[in-house]
């Protein structure tokens, strides 16, 4: 008979490793399947449900891998007014400074010195008219979008990748 910590112990393992070949009784689930065997005791069936309860709770054979958790990376100007706004866009679409060249010498946001770099992030880390905006499946990346006005102003948004979601992109 397999003791009790053999049991957790096999259990911890996750495998039926030798203890299949010592008590076959505890991974089949029926009396027909035990070769030889045509009846077994009541607290015998009991003890197989319990154990392929337990074994089901730790082997999380019913589901596949967790999704991949939706992130974006993405950088920002942000600027308090329209007029900068336009300001900014004429000097972005005539090509005399990058984006983070003017993320640095125009936006409020202390982002502004990294060139507007946010890092990566998941939704709802950024106030929700943002995170519709770079969060969109109709998005393109590397795309200068915006205006997008917030409580903290008006943002250009530049997304730069998106990962997770599986099929959502």
């Amino acid at each position: 008979m397999m003791t009790f910590l053999s049991l957790i112990l096999c259990m911890l393992i996750g495998t039926k490793c030798a203890f299949a070949f010592i008590v076959p009784s505890f991974f089949h689930h029926s009396p027909q399947q035990i070769e030889g065997t045509e009846t077994r005791s009541r607290s015998t069936r009991m003890e197989m449900g319990i154990f392929d309860g337990i074994s089901k709770a730790f082997g999380n054979e019913e589901y596949g891998a967790p999704p991949d958790a939706i992130k974006a990376s993405a950088r920002h100007i942000l600027v308090k007014t329209q007029e900068d706004v336009s300001m900014i866009m004429d000097k972005l679409s005539t090509g005399s400074s990058t984006f983070a060249d003017l993320a640095r010498e125009y936006s409020t946001c202390p982002s502004g010195s990294s060139g507007g770099s946010l890092g990566s992030f998941e939704p709802g880390t950024m106030v929700p008219e943002f995170d519709k905006v770079v969060f969109s499946p109709d998005t393109q990346l590397g795309t200068v979008l915006g205006p997008v006005e917030t409580k903290f102003g008006y943002h250009l948004i530049v997304v730069e990748k998106r990962t997770g979601g599986g099929d959502w992109y």
